[in-house]
């Protein structure tokens, strides 16, 4: 008798599990289908390209907070990887010429020697020749981040079309 209800028991469990798997399998598909969506771009991509990519999101993974959403600001994110050093990536490169704005506390290169009169002073969004340094003065409005900055600043725009 014991073996008959345990019988009983298995086949209405394996039935049970093979109905919740069943409905479960479109949403997981649906969850598959939005990640090949999401990351195609990261998938597509191969050698040092991929390995360089999941080496930055290493980074992120480990302290997220350097990652700085600047979309609203600027229409670009911001990786703060600490004292003064940024990079901006564009989000829509195809309507820039910044595709990536590098940014650096230029204290220590002042100090040194640099001289930022030498330099032309940083221009609003999207008026950066590629290749060119600019200065910003330490408490002037920053484009890429919408508020004074806390020193000063060099920066310099990059083209990868």
């Amino acid at each position: 008798m014991q073996r008959v209800v345990f019988v009983i028991l298995f086949v209405h469990m394996s039935l049970l599990t093979s109905r919740l798997l069943a409905g479960d399998q479109p949403v997981a598909e649906d969850e598959l289908t939005k990640l090949k969506r999401e990351y195609a771009d990261v998938i597509a991509l191969k050698g040092t390209s991929n390995a360089e990519i999941l080496t930055i999101a290493r980074i992120l993974r480990a302290k997220p907070e350097i990652a700085i959403d600047q979309t609203a600001a600027s229409g670009e994110y911001c990786f703060n990887s600490g004292l003064g050093t940024m990079v901006h990536f564009a989000t829509q490169p195809e309507r820039t010429s910044e595709d990536v704005v590098y940014e650096f506390d230029a204290s220590g290169l002042i100090a040194a020697g640099l001289d930022p009169s030498r330099l032309q002073q940083l221009p609003e969004r999207g008026q950066m020749t590629p290749g060119m340094w600019y200065f910003l003065p330490k408490g002037q409005q920053d484009p890429h981040h919408a508020h004074a900055m806390s020193a000063p600043t060099i920066a310099i725009a990059i083209n990868v079309k």
